[in-house]
């Protein structure tokens, strides 16, 4: 693994890592925790992969245990949560705050699995991961044209936008992820005017947002993937913070143990409560 520097700003976290138990990223939970002590970080955050949804490829509902893919179901997630909670003991006295957390892969009627998931497993931070519009991934490369296909620009906004407010307003998640992820490919798929086609839909967004007590993260991962903004855009982070809409949590999206608190200097400065922890 390559060295990171160590950031300027002091008590920073991560809050979006996903080490080894999500199937697309590599590390151990322990290696991101040096990593995040290398960096400087104060707390870091694991948020695996949970995809479920029963109508979708089936290949991404996968969490692996032990170097073996499994389904992703509750039991097969126990070992993530054991070896998050076993990094907490052994880091706390070295400096850094550890928390359990999850990126839920959103799916519509998905609300009983993630409440059952909650009373199971003492999550302190649940994060809603919007990947999927008709069951198609958007931000999966081999999936992207089939679902964008189907929709007009303005269509594929609603359809998406709908899904965050439905989301936020179950009351079930903390923050909304990466809120404009489709830009990772729609820019390919639909063009320039992808940046700024959500301007009609964020007054309703936001007033759902504020209303449902759910905020938003700014995550770094964008840059990482060749754009040249974060998720969501600086536009949308200051609208929604003139609009009351909580801006809490720095986000790297780690897949690699390098790749924690990445850009983080650039952007602390902008999100009010780099500080903030979740409540114990």
């Amino acid at each position: 693994m390559a060295d990171s520097p160590a950031l300027d700003h002091a008590l920073m976290m991560d809050y979006h890592c996903h080490c080894d138990f999500s199937i697309d990223a590599v590390g151990t939970v322990e290696e991101y925790c040096e990593a995040a002590l290398a960096r400087g970080l104060v707390e870091i955050c694991f948020t695996t992969h949970y995809d479920a949804n029963p109508s979708n490829d089936q290949r991404v509902n996968r969490i692996r245990v032990n170097g073996e893919e499994r389904p992703t179901t509750p039991d097969n997630l126990a070992p993530y949560v054991e070896a998050v909670h076993a990094a907490a003991d052994k880091y706390l006295p070295l400096g850094l705050t550890v928390r359990l957390g999850l990126e839920f892969g959103w799916y519509p009627g998905c609300e009983e699995e993630v409440l059952r998931l909650k009373e199971r497993y003492p999550f302190e931070y649940m994060l809603c991961g919007i990947h999927e519009l008709d069951n198609l991934c958007f931000c999966c490369r081999r999936q992207f044209r089939e679902c964008f296909s189907r929709y007009l620009l303005p269509e594929m906004m609603e359809a998406y936008f709908t899904e965050v407010m439905t989301a936020a307003r179950t009351g079930l998640f903390d923050t909304i992820a990466h809120l404009d992820y489709y830009k990772k490919y729609g820019l390919e798929y639909y063009g320039e005017e992808v940046l700024e086609a959500h301007e009609p839909f964020l007054p309703e967004v936001f007033r759902a947002l504020v209303e449902s007590n759910t905020s938003l993260e700014l995550n770094t991962a964008a840059v990482r993937k060749g754009l040249d903004s974060y998720f969501p855009s600086l536009s949308i982070v200051h609208a929604a913070r003139r609009a009351g809409v909580e801006v809490f949590y720095l986000g790297s999206d780690a897949h690699r143990p390098e790749e924690v608190g990445a850009e983080f200097d650039l952007v602390a400065p902008l999100v009010g409560h780099t500080m903030t922890h979740c409540d114990e």
